[in-house]
């Protein structure tokens, strides 16, 4: 095969596993490129079929992808961690075609950091996405990433991804990300415009409603007459322009600190930081008007709607099956589910211990040559030989 050819996803394996040393898992591959399943099994079978990998089985069942001595020269010592799947991930080369990458590596990274099982109350701390927003999420991984939906013991569903906890690397550590709720921005979506995208978008909405506003402004002192036709398109045309233009300017006028406290999805976020920092803690009940002023110190001098807050705490209690009750004027939220979801995660988690690591004897491996891998075998049968219980007579 050409190498020049090669998809871009296979270079990107092909360079995480050089990074990695030579070696690595499955699950090794998947947490650091962040790439489907699929695609890095595609990725994993073009490298062997090229000669530029091999396979190996170990004696604990896992398979172990090694890069072929033969083409790839190992990389040089330049000190502590100068090649790790943290820094392959900043120079990472995927196409534009990939963007959702970037952020499905932040989820891998949760995932494995939590034992491989994830409830939705997890998911949701981890995008900010509503319930159902969440749910298609999780429904978008397990496709992915070959994850298997579990029941806990009160009836909530957790979700184990058995694959992503396999490595060969005891050492590979893995920081959780931060939550959607630290965040003044979708973590999913809006984070991925940087300030410049932001100010060059508002820009060019002002020039677009500017432009669009112009024949309006310039009717009046226009000196030729107009037909009826031609003026109702043209006001038609400006309207609109108008109309769109507008609102860019006020969406991006909303990323703005100032304007921030005013945008639903942000007060949500910011909430949902509170509900679940109190659930976590005790045992969940939360107040409007003590949410009102933990998000008002936040917000400093900007003014925080209450009505905006109650809101999203009533958005918050519906997707989480929350009692609402009224006391002395004020209203109180019991989010005891959130705490039972990441109870039933924890659980799971104690009790399948997905982590695997590859050990033992090596009882398979592509790369033996045929006399190497006849002496496996030999081996193997030796081995059994030995641990075959002596036959009974009589």
């Amino acid at each position: 095969m050409d190498r020049s050819r090669s998809p871009a996803w296979q270079t990107e394996v092909e360079r995480t596993l050089l990074a990695f040393g030579g070696r690595g898992t499955l699950g090794d591959l998947i947490v650091t490129t962040g790439l489907p399943r699929l695609d890095v099994e595609r990725s994993l079978e073009g490298l062997m079929a090229d000669e530029h990998a091999q396979v190996a089985v170990s004696e604990t069942g896992v398979l172990v992808y090694r890069l072929d001595e033969r083409q790839h020269q190992p990389l040089p010592d330049e000190g502590p961690r100068r090649h790790t799947p943290a820094l392959l991930r900043r120079r990472s080369r995927l196409p534009s075609g990939t963007s959702s990458v970037g952020f499905d590596r932040k989820t891998l990274r949760l995932i494995r950091a939590r034992g491989g099982v994830l409830s939705m109350a997890e998911l949701i701390e981890h995008t900010g996405l509503p319930l159902c927003e969440a749910r298609e999420e999780m429904e978008r991984l397990v496709e992915l990433y070959g994850g298997e939906a579990h029941p806990s013991w009160d009836g909530h569903v957790v979700y184990a991804f058995p694959e992503l906890m396999v490595s060969v690397h005891g050492d590979f550590a893995v920081r959780e990300p931060r939550p959607a709720w630290v965040r003044c921005e979708d973590p999913m979506r809006r984070s991925k415009k940087r300030p410049l995208r932001a100010g060059l978008e508002l820009i060019g909405s002002g020039i677009g409603l500017l432009a669009s506003a112009s024949p309006l402004l310039a009717l009046p002192w226009v000196g030729v007459e107009v037909g009826a036709a031609s003026l109702g398109l043209v006001i038609a045309s400006s309207v609109v322009g108008v109309f769109v233009f507008g609102r860019g300017i006020l969406r991006a006028l909303r990323r703005t600190g100032r304007y921030r406290f005013r945008d639903a999805d942000t007060l949500r976020r910011y909430a949902l930081g509170y509900v679940f920092e109190t659930a976590l803690k005790g045992k969940g009940v939360v107040s409007l008007e003590r949410t009102v002023q933990v998000l008002q110190r936040r917000a400093g001098k900007r003014k925080v709607s209450r009505s905006g807050v109650e809101r999203a705490l009533r958005q918050l209690a519906e997707e989480f099956d929350a009692p609402i009750t009224e006391l002395d004027g004020d209203r109180f939220f019991g989010f005891r589910n959130v705490k039972r979801q990441f109870l039933a995660s924890h659980v799971q988690r104690a009790r399948l211990q997905l982590a695997r690591m590859a050990g033992g004897r090596t009882v398979f491996d592509s790369g033996d040559s045929p006399v190497v891998a006849a002496q496996r075998e030999l081996e193997a049968f030796d081995r059994a030989l030995r641990d075959e219980p002596p036959l009974r007579v009589g």
